[in-house]
Protein backbone atom coordinates (compact mmCIF):
# COMPACT_ATOMS: atom_id res chain seq x y z
CA UNK A 1 0.00 0.00 0.00
CA UNK A 2 1.47 3.24 -1.18
CA UNK A 3 0.73 6.67 -1.42
CA UNK A 4 -3.09 8.05 -1.44
CA UNK A 5 -3.79 4.69 -0.46
CA UNK A 6 -1.92 4.43 2.85
CA UNK A 7 -3.23 7.45 3.43
CA UNK A 8 -6.72 6.56 2.96
CA UNK A 9 -6.52 3.67 5.24
CA UNK A 10 -4.72 5.27 8.01
CA UNK A 11 -7.12 8.26 8.07
CA UNK A 12 -10.10 6.83 6.99
CA UNK A 13 -11.33 8.67 3.59
CA UNK A 14 -9.81 10.60 0.65
CA UNK A 15 -10.02 14.21 0.97
CA UNK A 16 -13.41 15.44 -0.95
CA UNK A 17 -15.31 19.02 -1.06
CA UNK A 18 -18.13 17.24 1.12
CA UNK A 19 -16.02 17.23 4.14
CA UNK A 20 -16.14 19.57 7.05
CA UNK A 21 -13.85 21.54 5.70
CA UNK A 22 -14.30 25.00 6.79
CA UNK A 23 -15.18 26.79 10.32
CA UNK A 24 -15.53 29.93 12.26
CA UNK A 25 -13.30 30.71 15.56
CA UNK A 26 -14.07 33.69 17.93
CA UNK A 27 -15.45 37.11 15.97
CA UNK A 28 -14.87 38.82 19.50
CA UNK A 29 -11.94 39.06 21.34
CA UNK A 30 -10.77 35.29 22.20
CA UNK A 31 -10.37 35.93 25.58
CA UNK A 32 -14.49 35.72 25.82
CA UNK A 33 -13.21 32.22 25.39
CA UNK A 34 -11.63 32.09 29.36
CA UNK A 35 -14.91 31.97 30.45
CA UNK A 36 -16.73 29.55 28.53
CA UNK A 37 -14.65 27.06 28.61
CA UNK A 38 -12.63 27.73 31.85
CA UNK A 39 -9.70 28.01 30.09
CA UNK A 40 -6.69 28.91 33.59
CA UNK A 41 -3.46 29.27 31.26
CA UNK A 42 -2.03 30.69 28.11
CA UNK A 43 -4.88 31.91 25.87
CA UNK A 44 -3.88 31.72 22.15
CA UNK A 45 -3.64 34.99 20.46
CA UNK A 46 -5.34 34.37 17.00
CA UNK A 47 -6.58 37.34 14.83
CA UNK A 48 -8.22 35.77 11.94
CA UNK A 49 -11.82 33.79 12.77
CA UNK A 50 -11.55 32.25 9.78
CA UNK A 51 -10.30 28.63 9.26
CA UNK A 52 -9.29 25.73 7.19
CA UNK A 53 -7.24 22.72 6.66
CA UNK A 54 -3.85 23.55 7.48
CA UNK A 55 -4.09 26.66 8.96
CA UNK A 56 -3.30 27.66 12.82
CA UNK A 57 -6.16 26.88 14.93
CA UNK A 58 -6.82 27.38 18.42
CA UNK A 59 -7.02 24.15 20.81
CA UNK A 60 -7.70 23.55 24.40
CA UNK A 61 -6.22 20.62 25.88
CA UNK A 62 -5.31 19.68 29.82
CA UNK A 63 -1.36 21.15 30.25
CA UNK A 64 1.00 19.66 32.70
CA UNK A 65 -0.54 20.71 35.78
CA UNK A 66 -4.45 19.79 34.67
CA UNK A 67 -5.32 22.82 33.63
CA UNK A 68 -6.86 23.74 30.74
CA UNK A 69 -4.70 26.17 27.91
CA UNK A 70 -5.73 27.49 24.53
CA UNK A 71 -2.51 26.75 22.07
CA UNK A 72 -2.21 26.67 18.21
CA UNK A 73 -2.39 23.91 16.42
CA UNK A 74 -1.78 22.80 12.68
CA UNK A 75 -5.23 21.67 11.02
CA UNK A 76 -4.74 18.28 9.35
CA UNK A 77 -3.22 15.90 12.02
CA UNK A 78 0.29 14.48 11.71
CA UNK A 79 0.41 11.61 13.50
CA UNK A 80 4.33 11.27 15.57
CA UNK A 81 5.48 8.09 13.44
CA UNK A 82 4.70 9.92 10.36
CA UNK A 83 8.02 10.20 8.16
CA UNK A 84 9.17 11.72 4.96
CA UNK A 85 9.77 9.34 2.00
CA UNK A 86 11.31 10.53 -1.83
CA UNK A 87 7.43 9.75 -3.16
CA UNK A 88 5.90 11.98 -0.27
CA UNK A 89 8.16 14.16 0.95
CA UNK A 90 5.74 17.01 2.44
CA UNK A 91 3.85 16.20 4.97
CA UNK A 92 1.20 18.63 3.95
CA UNK A 93 0.42 15.74 2.09
CA UNK A 94 -0.80 13.64 4.99
CA UNK A 95 -2.26 16.27 6.56
CA UNK A 96 -4.75 17.35 3.95
CA UNK A 97 -6.33 14.20 4.27
CA UNK A 98 -6.62 13.67 8.00
CA UNK A 99 -8.18 17.02 9.46
CA UNK A 100 -11.45 14.79 9.71
CA UNK A 101 -11.91 11.78 11.39
CA UNK A 102 -14.85 9.68 11.52
CA UNK A 103 -16.18 9.31 14.67
CA UNK A 104 -17.07 5.54 14.26
CA UNK A 105 -13.54 4.02 13.49
CA UNK A 106 -11.83 6.73 15.24
CA UNK A 107 -10.32 4.12 17.84
CA UNK A 108 -9.35 1.95 15.29
CA UNK A 109 -7.53 3.29 12.50
CA UNK A 110 -3.43 4.04 12.76
CA UNK A 111 -3.29 8.04 12.42
CA UNK A 112 -5.81 8.37 15.44
CA UNK A 113 -5.95 5.40 17.64
CA UNK A 114 -3.27 6.57 20.14
CA UNK A 115 -4.56 10.37 20.26
CA UNK A 116 -8.10 9.32 20.80
CA UNK A 117 -6.39 7.49 23.65
CA UNK A 118 -4.36 9.86 25.24
CA UNK A 119 -4.57 13.39 23.38
CA UNK A 120 -8.04 14.80 22.92
CA UNK A 121 -8.75 18.38 22.64
CA UNK A 122 -11.61 20.50 22.01
CA UNK A 123 -11.67 22.97 18.68
CA UNK A 124 -13.31 26.05 19.97
CA UNK A 125 -15.52 27.22 17.43
CA UNK A 126 -18.91 29.98 17.17
CA UNK A 127 -19.99 28.28 13.10
CA UNK A 128 -19.35 25.53 11.19
CA UNK A 129 -19.65 25.57 7.22
CA UNK A 130 -21.31 22.90 5.21
CA UNK A 131 -22.99 22.67 1.09
CA UNK A 132 -23.12 26.87 1.39
CA UNK A 133 -24.83 27.20 5.26
CA UNK A 134 -23.42 28.09 8.25
CA UNK A 135 -24.25 26.48 11.26
CA UNK A 136 -24.57 27.59 15.17
CA UNK A 137 -26.01 27.94 18.41
CA UNK A 138 -28.78 30.44 19.29
CA UNK A 139 -26.71 33.41 19.63
CA UNK A 140 -23.76 32.47 18.49
CA UNK A 141 -23.06 30.78 21.85
CA UNK A 142 -19.47 29.41 21.48
CA UNK A 143 -19.24 25.73 21.06
CA UNK A 144 -15.98 23.03 20.40
CA UNK A 145 -15.33 20.21 17.96
CA UNK A 146 -14.73 17.17 19.57
CA UNK A 147 -10.94 17.09 18.53
CA UNK A 148 -7.66 15.47 18.81
CA UNK A 149 -4.15 16.77 18.53
CA UNK A 150 -0.50 15.23 17.50
CA UNK A 151 3.23 16.58 18.63
CA UNK A 152 5.84 15.15 15.58
CA UNK A 153 9.35 15.84 15.79
CA UNK A 154 11.98 15.84 13.08
CA UNK A 155 15.20 16.82 13.73
CA UNK A 156 14.98 20.38 14.79
CA UNK A 157 11.53 20.16 13.83
CA UNK A 158 8.19 19.84 16.19
CA UNK A 159 4.62 20.29 14.64
CA UNK A 160 1.70 20.24 16.99
CA UNK A 161 -1.68 19.40 14.67
CA UNK A 162 -5.29 18.56 15.20
CA UNK A 163 -8.13 16.79 14.00
CA UNK A 164 -12.42 16.86 14.25
CA UNK A 165 -14.34 14.24 14.60
CA UNK A 166 -17.28 14.00 12.38
CA UNK A 167 -20.81 12.23 12.41
CA UNK A 168 -23.77 11.53 10.82
CA UNK A 169 -25.68 14.53 10.37
CA UNK A 170 -28.88 16.10 11.81
CA UNK A 171 -32.32 17.11 10.58
CA UNK A 172 -30.86 20.14 10.01
CA UNK A 173 -27.25 19.52 8.15
CA UNK A 174 -29.05 16.59 6.42
CA UNK A 175 -31.66 19.54 4.46
CA UNK A 176 -29.13 21.13 2.67
CA UNK A 177 -27.84 17.81 0.95
CA UNK A 178 -24.98 16.66 3.83
CA UNK A 179 -24.11 13.25 4.65
CA UNK A 180 -21.33 14.32 7.77
CA UNK A 181 -21.12 16.92 10.33
CA UNK A 182 -18.62 17.86 13.24
CA UNK A 183 -19.51 16.20 16.52
CA UNK A 184 -20.04 19.25 18.88
CA UNK A 185 -19.51 19.62 22.34
CA UNK A 186 -21.91 22.33 23.84
CA UNK A 187 -21.24 22.34 27.67
CA UNK A 188 -19.18 22.28 30.76
CA UNK A 189 -20.13 18.19 31.57
CA UNK A 190 -19.38 17.43 27.86
CA UNK A 191 -15.61 19.12 27.61
CA UNK A 192 -14.64 17.80 31.00
CA UNK A 193 -15.69 14.27 29.68
CA UNK A 194 -13.93 14.65 26.63
CA UNK A 195 -10.41 15.77 27.87
CA UNK A 196 -10.70 13.48 31.15
CA UNK A 197 -7.33 11.93 30.86
CA UNK A 198 -8.48 8.58 32.77
CA UNK A 199 -11.13 7.78 30.41
CA UNK A 200 -9.41 5.62 27.61
CA UNK A 201 -12.28 3.10 26.52
CA UNK A 202 -14.87 4.57 23.41
CA UNK A 203 -17.64 2.96 24.81
CA UNK A 204 -17.49 5.55 27.59
CA UNK A 205 -16.97 8.17 25.07
CA UNK A 206 -19.86 6.98 22.82
CA UNK A 207 -23.01 9.11 23.55
CA UNK A 208 -20.88 12.59 22.79
CA UNK A 209 -20.44 11.30 19.39
CA UNK A 210 -24.52 11.46 18.48
CA UNK A 211 -25.42 14.32 16.17
CA UNK A 212 -26.32 17.92 17.73
CA UNK A 213 -30.30 18.19 18.27
CA UNK A 214 -31.17 20.20 15.43
CA UNK A 215 -33.73 22.04 17.54
CA UNK A 216 -30.55 23.58 19.42
CA UNK A 217 -29.31 24.91 16.02
CA UNK A 218 -29.87 27.41 13.11
CA UNK A 219 -28.17 28.06 10.14
CA UNK A 220 -27.90 30.58 7.32
CA UNK A 221 -27.40 30.94 3.86
CA UNK A 222 -23.55 32.12 3.20
CA UNK A 223 -23.21 35.42 1.33
CA UNK A 224 -22.39 35.19 -2.30
CA UNK A 225 -19.01 36.47 -3.22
Amino acid sequence: MRGLDFVAASCGHRYTSGMCHHYVGAKKHPELYAGAFDIHSTLFEFTLPNYWPLSKVPIIRPNDNGEREMVPAEWGLLPFWWKPTDKAPKRSGFQRKCFNAKSEEVDKKPSYREAFKRRRCLMPAEEFFEKGHYFHLPDFTPFAFAGLWERWRHGEETVESCTLLTTEPNELVKSVGHHRMPVLLTNEEQYAQWLNPDIVERKVLEPLFLPTDPATMEFYKAPEK
